[in-house]
């Protein structure tokens, strides 16, 4: 960690101090440890972090607000890692060979980080609400997978972890009594590769449903032979996204859906779509079910390609397979202690990743969590060539 990133810690303290006496800002946030264990190859590898987040929020004004939160994470134990061991044999084999600077792209680094996650102004009028800075992005209905969100990347291992600021311009319109129009920018370095997207949400018949259209800049991967060995290009292309998502209740079950079909510039086009429903009987038991279809992956497990694991490990995360099921029970088994067992299966190669999961409320203020990830499948499938972990998870909320 930078000298000069340290010192700004006690800068922003300072600052928001001068600021808190005269606009009576609120301070809060967490401390969250984090230790991961993961067999990879014949070793157990083991990592720890500490993460430190800094809430701060201000009412300006009347129709104004200030929010923003500040993060420091330092990581410990194994901080680098190469994505050729999590890859099929008959893959990685070849690349053993290469100097590893001409693969950076499969070395996977874990620095210490200190950030601006958030950082926005909101304003209010009667029938306007516009926020700008760095903000939070949730777009779409799914648990484990949204098809039409294309503002995060979402670890289908822990679908509900807080999402990262992404810097943008959003507007809201309301109208009729529950419509609602949401407009936002992204901005870049121009006009054409900064991301547009617009979605508008009304309520019918008891359920929330929503038409969105999308336009981006996105990374892409192919295939490719070079000197012999099977590797893959990198590239940008445009990305047009056409999607809707719906969610409500029915008969005590509940239920959502959400699709998209994207048009891309270069690549062939695909659809994503999904349905779920959920029940919560008297005694607490609660039950989920999610299936997604994804048209951007194969079929068979051995038509997957080079290209296709780098993309289930970039940003974008998108999975090998074209049918998913997810699903899973949550249960109180004490009134402080959750006991939940949850699936998310392959349903083309049938491999799965089963995790165990047991939450803890100390306290108001306090949350322990443990979670097992017990992976199942064949080599060369896409969980089955993952080893078996998990995480202890602690936060401490002030």
């Amino acid at each position: 960690m930078k000298i000069k990133q340290l010192l700004l810690i006690p800068i922003l303290l300072m600052s928001c101090t001068q600021l808190g006496d005269a606009q009576e800002l609120k301070f809060s946030g967490y401390f969250e440890n984090q230790f991961f264990p993961q067999k990879i190859g014949d070793s157990m590898k083991l990592q720890d972090y500490n993460k430190l987040r800094l809430d701060l929020s201000a009412d300006i004004g009347k129709n104004l607000s200030f929010n923003a939160d500040y993060i420091y994470r330092t990581y410990h134990g194994a901080t680098s890692y190469s994505a050729l061991d999590f890859l099929p044999e008959k893959l990685a084999a070849p690349l053993a060979a290469v100097p590893s600077q001409l693969i950076s792209e499969f070395n996977l680094q874990f620095t210490d980080e200190i950030f601006l996650d958030n950082a926005y102004v909101t304003l209010y009028a009667k029938h306007l609400t516009v926020r700008i800075g760095k903000q939070q992005l949730p777009w779409g209905t799914g648990y484990t997978w949204n098809p039409t969100d294309i503002f995060n990347a979402k670890n289908t291992l822990d679908p509900t972890y807080e999402k990262v600021g992404v810097n943008a311009f959003k507007m809201e319109f309301p109208f009729a009594t529950e419509g609602l129009v949401t407009a936002i920018f992204t901005p870049e370095a121009e006009w054409e590769n900064s991301t547009k997207a617009v979605k508008v949400k009304q309520h019918f018949f008891g359920f929330d449903m929503s038409a969105s259209f999308v336009e981006k800049d996105q990374d892409s991967f192919a295939d490719a032979q070079i000197f012999g060995l099977p590797l893959f290009n990198s590239f940008k292309e445009k990305r047009q996204l056409v999607g809707g998502d719906f969610s409500g209740g029915l008969f005590g079950l509940g239920f959502w859906g959400e699709g998209a079909y994207n048009k891309m510039e270069m690549s062939d086009n695909y659809g994503q779509y999904l349905v779920g429903t959920d029940y919560t009987f008297e005694n607490g038991l609660y039950l989920t079910s999610e299936y997604y279809r994804n048209e951007l992956g194969k079929s068979d497990k051995n038509d997957y390609t080079l290209a296709d694991w780098v993309r289930l490990f970039s940003a974008e995360g998108e999975n090998l397979g074209q049918d998913y099921l997810f699903a899973g029970q949550r249960y109180p088994i004490s009134e402080l202690w959750n006991w939940s067992n949850f699936a998310l299966i392959n349903l083309n190669d049938k491999s799965a990743v089963l995790f165990p999961w047991f939450d803890y409320s100390y306290n108001d203020n306090t949350e322990i969590m443990f979670v097992g990830y017990l992976p199942v499948g064949k080599k060369e499938t896409e969980f089955g060539e993952f080893g078996y972990g998990g995480f202890a998870r602690i936060r401490v909320y002030f």
